[in-house]
């Protein structure tokens, strides 16, 4: 590697063509590539001239797009909000905000070059974290219709410092049992709270472009391609959280990919001769038994020891013992909308408490929402959806305890039973025709 001259500005005198020549050189730019810091300079006609591979995951664009452009357009165009700090143009330090969240502190120095109209300048942006800044957060937060129980939020205390050493988090639990709801408030809860949250549903990529949609890819790197390349989601959660919803549904031929990312923190772009570091802290959820796709070969079984370190178990609405609690919470939120606030008629929160709740806390909402809209002050049970009432009616002398507890019961019974009488549990699979799998994972839910 040639020698590269480094030094102050006020060392010696600096001319245009030094610069340019210097910021020509690849070694220089290989290097600042690995520094953590955002680096951004402009020449004198105020167009960018240097833009490092930090300032790409915080600024959201691709160098070969940004290289050359006005830097009222490069502000224009990222993630940050660069307006009051550009417009003080005598300003040397400030902070500037991300879209989507986040502040950073941004520098500014001056480089005064004889001879030369106008003056190169240096910027550089860290993410800002305030001091002794306390991961703590209380259990329930008001802006959500998430309730917790004091075993699941002595867990959330737990998954965010997981989330702060970046250590994956697996959230596990039916549909609608606010597995998205509680990764936003691990985030929120952890260090990493001043950095972006990116929610991926890996179900809703078709699988041909999934690849292309969460690595990104670079100009040209198939026909179709955007002119400037598109960054990727992991890179949009650079220094923040990235949630990867339904990771079940990821194509296996993209888990190995996965897996690359969550071993080094490199992110394997398409059409990139190098893989680019980024630093992201991932969240994974699903409603699916990941042991199973294991054992069926469906899922990487080192992707799932990867993801599965810290796992969490959000329980089905009925069995969470929190619903009351939960339709008043749901309540409260709707009335904070609404004048008169809604009331529950006797009969219409028995037939509520009554109901089995498949679709979880997903299906309270949306339950009450309806009854928003049909009810004057008080709801009666008679303007429940239709599905509620023909339930309440199915539910009306019933025994203790939903139709989904007691089928479990009788299912646990049953297996516990065979498990006794069989010499195996190959054996007993075999007289229950079910595969070993799934007699494992029945035996461990009961």
């Amino acid at each position: 590697m040639p020698p590269l001259a480094f030094g102050f500005a006020a060392a010696g005198a600096q001319t245009h063509q030094g610069l340019s020549a210097l910021l020509d050189n690849p070694e220089l730019v290989s290097l600042l590539d690995e520094l953590p810091v955002a680096v951004v300079m402009t020449g004198p006609e105020d167009t960018v001239k240097l833009f490092n591979a930090s300032a790409e995951s915080l600024f959201g664009l691709r160098r070969s797009s940004v290289l050359g452009l006005p830097l009222a357009q490069l502000g224009a165009q990222s993630l940050l909000d660069l307006g009051a700090f550009l417009g003080a143009p005598e300003t040397t330090g400030g902070t500037v905000r991300g879209r989507r969240g986040g502040v950073y502190a941004a520098h500014r120095r001056r480089l005064d070059v004889p001879g030369t109209v106008g003056r190169w300048t240096l910027y550089h942006f860290t993410p800002q974290y305030e001091s002794g800044a306390s991961p703590r957060r209380p259990a329930r937060s008001q802006g959500s219709g998430l309730v917790l129980g004091p075993a699941l939020a002595a867990q959330l205390e737990k998954a965010s410092i997981a989330l702060a050493r970046k250590l994956p988090v697996l959230l596990l639990g039916e549909t609608g049992a606010g597995k998205t709801v509680l990764a936003r408030r691990i985030h929120e809860a952890s260090t990493r709270a001043g950095g972006p949250f990116v929610h991926v549903n890996c179900g809703s990529i078709p699988e041909t472009l999934f690849e292309s949609e969460v690595f990104g890819y670079e100009r040209g790197a198939f026909t179709g391609a955007l002119q400037g390349g598109k960054r990727g989601q992991i890179e949009r959660a650079a220094g923040g959280t990235l949630l990867l919803d339904e990771v079940g549904e990821i194509p296996l031929g993209c888990q190995a990919k996965l897996l690359q990312f969550l071993e080094d923190g490199t992110v394997p772009t398409l059409g990139a001769q190098q893989a680019r570091q980024c630093e992201v802290a991932v969240i994974c959820a699903t409603n699916r038994d990941l042991a199973v796709m294991v054992a069926e070969g469906s899922f990487r079984r080192d992707l799932y020891y990867r993801i599965a370190s810290f796992s969490i178990r959000l329980p089905g609405l009925r069995e969470s013992g929190l619903l009351p609690e939960l339709i008043n919470h749901q309540l409260a939120l709707i009335n904070q909308q609404r004048q008169p606030p809604l009331g529950l008629s006797e009969d219409c929160r028995a037939a509520l408490l009554q109901h089995d709740w498949p679709g979880n806390v997903r299906e309270l909402r949306h339950a009450l929402e309806y009854l928003s809209v049909m009810a004057g002050e008080v709801a009666q049970a008679a303007q429940l959806p239709e599905s509620l009432r023909q339930s309440a009616a199915a539910g009306a002398g019933r025994p203790a305890g939903s139709l989904r507890a007691q089928v479990r019961e009788l299912e646990r019974e049953i297996i516990a039973a065979t498990l006794s009488g069989a010499g195996s549990k190959r054996e007993a699979a075999r007289q229950l025709g079910i595969d070993v799998a799934t007699l494992i994972r029945k035996a461990r839910e009961g």
